[in-house]
Order: C-alpha cells, then structure tokens, then sequence
C-alpha cells in the first residue's frame, strides 16, 4: 500500500500540470467554435439579406419585361422600321434522321 501511494505522490505534480494544460487547451477550442458560429450565423444573415435584395431585383426585371413585351404590337414593330418578310422566307429542306445503326456512320 505505501509504494501504491509513493507512486501516485510521484505522478501527482506532473497529471496536475497535465489537467492544467488539457483545461486550457479545451477553454481555447470552446472560444474557438463560439467565435465561428457566431461569425457563421452572421454570414448566414448577410447571404438571406443579399438573396432577398437579388429576388426583389429579379422579381422587378420579371415585370419590366413583362410590360415590354405586351407593349409589342405588330403596329409598333412596323413604326420601328421593321418589314414584314413572310413573302421573303427560305426553307431548308432537312432529311429525316433515321434511328438505325450503321457502319459508315463515322
């Protein structure tokens, strides 16, 4: 029993030192991760706010275009110097694509 408690006076200063270190290793990683979250919760409010800002801004150029394009009439298009080219129009004619295998396909 007395070797039992010489060995465990004799480990007892450096686990003391040990635990001391270990405390305050723990401590800074606490700091640490409060520190992120804190800055993360903050970029997340600062990335909803630019996302909003973005939908409001799309949501506007949504409806000017809109606007725009019900104001294009065939009257307008014709007072903006456009002709009509229907009696103008050339057609290619596109053979059919044939779904089959062949070996000359390269």
């Amino acid at each position: 029993m007395k070797n039992l408690f010489h060995k465990i006076q004799k480990f007892q200063k450096p686990t003391v030192w040990m635990l001391v270190v270990l405390n305050i290793v723990l401590a800074g990683g606490y700091v640490y991760s409060v520190n992120r979250t804190v800055f993360n919760v903050v970029a997340a409010t600062k990335a909803e706010k630019a996302l909003a800002q973005s939908s409001v801004t799309t949501a506007d150029l949504e409806s000017r275009q809109v606007s725009l394009r019900n104001r294009i009439t065939l009257d307008f298009a014709y007072s903006q110097g456009f002709q009509d080219a229907s009696n103008q129009q050339i057609f290619i004619v596109k053979k059919p694509v044939v779904n089959t295998l062949s070996f000359n396909a390269l």
